[in-house]
């Protein structure tokens, strides 16, 4: 059963850490260039993402698992010489 699950991407980096990725020191680059250049990454690795998602039908996004059976034993297979312990 294929599971209708939005994959996310991460997060913009903050505009500090964006300074440091591109080198904005080195090639100058003013607080709106980095802006501008982290959207346009962001918007293409979004447009990626979709594009992968599409072409590959095959992909089953798998939802979180947040049921807990550790509480309860279940048995595995029933033995015809199952000792009690």
């Amino acid at each position: 059963m294929k599971h209708e699950v939005q994959r996310q991407l991460p997060a913009k980096p903050s505009i500090e850490e964006a300074k440091q990725i591109l080198q904005a020191d080195q090639y100058a680059y003013t607080d709106e260039e980095v802006i501008i250049i982290i959207d346009f990454i962001h918007r293409l690795a979004a447009i990626d993402l979709n594009i992968y998602e599409q072409s590959n039908p095959q992909i089953h996004h798998i939802k979180d698992y947040n049921n807990d059976h550790s509480k309860k034993s279940v048995p595995i297979s029933k033995s015809q010489h199952r000792r009690a312990s």
